[in-house]
Order: C-alpha cells, then sequence, then structure tokens
C-alpha cells in the first residue's frame, strides 16, 4: 500500500474503521490533507489508520483531530489540520509523563470527565484505572500543561496510592474558574448553564459539594439534575420537587443542541446526582421518544415527603 493509496473505493456512507467519527471518504481526505500539511523540514511523514508517523519514528494520533474536523465545513479542514499540527510539533518539547517527578504529576494532576467512547478500544488497555460514573460516562486523571493535557497511563499511576491520587485530582478542580452561571427558563423551573473555554469544565460534575458554594448553593439534600454536552458546558439544576421531572425533559432538549456543535462532546444524556451517587435518567427508544427512567434515586429524591 502506498502512502496516500487507501485501497478500493467504497460507499461514502461507511464508517472507518480506525475513526470512526469519520466516513472512510472523510477518512481518507483527513489522511491526505495531514500528509500534505506536514512540514517539510519535519522530514517524512507515514499515514496508518490512527496515527501518523514521522521518519523520526514519533507517532501523532489521528483519532482526536477526526473529532475536530468533524465539527467544521470540509473547506475549514485545511486550516484545522495545520493547526492541530502546529500545536503537535509545539508540544513534543514538554517532558514525557513517564520522566516525571512524583511532585510534578501531583502538581500537574486533574481528574476529568469523559464520555466512555474517548478511548479508542486499542488505547484502553493503558488507561485501566480509570472508573464509570454513571451510564455513558467516566473519570480519568490528566495532566494539565499550560499548552496541552495528556491522559494519565497505567505506568504512572502505579507510582501512587490510586486514592490519593484521584483525591489530588478531583481536589485540582477548584483550580477551574467558572466565571458566572447563565439561568435558562424551563418549564416549571430553571437550570444554570456554565460553559468556559476550559477542557475540565464538565468535570466539575465530579465534585458538586464543592462547585455548588460558588452559585450560592450551600447543600442540595435531594441531589442535583445535570448534563454535559461537551468538556466546555456543566448544565445543572438543584432538585426540589416534582417540577424537576419538567426540568429534565427541558435539559435534555439543551445538551441535544450543544452535543456535537462544540469540540470535546461527551453526552446528549441528563444524570442524577445525589447521596447514592450518579445515575442516567433519560434516554431515548427507537422511535425517538425522550423517556425518564422512573426507578432509581431521582425518583426517589423528587417523590421524597
Amino acid at each position: 500500500m502506498g502512502l496516500l493509496n487507501f485501497g478500493k473505493k467504497k460507499r461514502a456512507s461507511e464508517f472507518d474503521p480506525d475513526l470512526d467519527d469519520l466516513t472512510i471518504e472523510e477518512a481518507d481526505l483527513l489522511r491526505r490533507t495531514f500528509a500534505q500539511r506536514w512540514p517539510a523540514s519535519e522530514g517524512t511523514i507515514t499515514l496508518h489508520g490512527e496515527y501518523a508517523e514521522s521518519s523520526s519514528g514519533a507517532q501523532y494520533g489521528l483519532y482526536n483531530l477526526s473529532r475536530a474536523v468533524k465539527l467544521e465545513p470540509q473547506e475549514n479542514w485545511p486550516q484545522v489540520i495545520e493547526r492541530h499540527i502546529s500545536g503537535v510539533l509545539s508540544r513534543r518539547d514538554e517532558p514525557k509523563d513517564n520522566d516525571l517527578s512524583d511532585d510534578e504529576v501531583l502538581s500537574l494532576v486533574k481528574a476529568r470527565l469523559i464520555p466512555s467512547s474517548y478511548l479508542p478500544d486499542t488505547h484502553k488497555q493503558h488507561f485501566t484505572y480509570r472508573y464509570v460514573v454513571a451510564e455513558g460516562l467516566e473519570a480519568i486523571l490528566m495532566l494539565d500543561y499550560p499548552e496541552s493535557a495528556t491522559a494519565l497511563p497505567d505506568g504512572v499511576v502505579s507510582r501512587f496510592d490510586a486514592e490519593a491520587l484521584w483525591t489530588a485530582g478531583i481536589a485540582a478542580l477548584a483550580q477551574e474558574a467558572t466565571d458566572e452561571a447563565f439561568t435558562m427558563n424551563a418549564g416549571s423551573g430553571q437550570f444554570l448553564i456554565v460553559s468556559t473555554e476550559s477542557l475540565f469544565t464538565a468535570s466539575h460534575a465530579l465534585d458538586f459539594p464543592s462547585f455548588l458554594p460558588r452559585f450560592g448553593v450551600s447543600e442540595a439534600p435531594r441531589g442535583v439534575l445535570f448534563a454535559v454536552p461537551s468538556r466546555h458546558h456543566l448544565v445543572f439544576h438543584v432538585v426540589e420537587g416534582p417540577n424537576a421531572l419538567t426540568v429534565a425533559s427541558d435539559m435534555r432538549g439543551f445538551a441535544q443542541k450543544v452535543f456535537g456543535d462544540h469540540p470535546g462532546e461527551i453526552s446528549r444524556e441528563v444524570f442524577y446526582w445525589g447521596a447514592s451517587g450518579y445515575e442516567k435518567i433519560t434516554s431515548v427508544d427507537a422511535d425517538d421518544q425522550l423517556t425518564v427512567d422512573g426507578t432509581g434515586a431521582f425518583f426517589d429524591a423528587i417523590n421524597r415527603v
């Protein structure tokens, strides 16, 4: 197979096996454009299914790039890919994760909320410490460098007491600015929308007890509804009673509109956090009808006398 020859032409509607956010045709375009925009001064670049490899042996993943270009019209792809290449080349002089001291890791570690689809199947074996928050949501630890953030692999996590490292990663979210929350009226209630440029905005859902006081909420005895349509958004409603059912439906509609329109999409669904933990409460059936789960802690909370 030649560098830019990707075999027989296939139907544009088939999704690429390695970059599954894109069709085969779109993935081929991404790889060709990546090769064309690769600086000649950096030597040759060889394209593989989900990564590119330079003549020096360095590998550059294409998975996150495939998600970024999917949000743009194809005429903008060359600029998006060029910015991506510039970014990865500027970051290669940063210290390697495995070379960091324990103190350096602790100073950089930060917990992040991700969709369960965040990692390709081929990468999941290197991040087995991550945990499921609720259906479709997981938490992972990142090293938050000034110009980038990278997922912390098992090899580094194994150097620490895992619980202590998670505590440090979640506590670090307090450093993230949230500015103000915008109020959205929803039927018989309201929900608040926090949106920032940070990669960790949605991750505040991992620590509601520390997050809510920023907005004048000292406690939430009936729990919190929340949606995380992208890494840059956290939508929430402090549950007070049965009106939360209406709010949940409207929050789902808002999340649906935001999901896919911003980089780092996480979920279209609405979730609940309370004393018993987290649960997903909305879903869409085969007929595209919205349903709200009536069996869990959320319904116990809204029916509590």
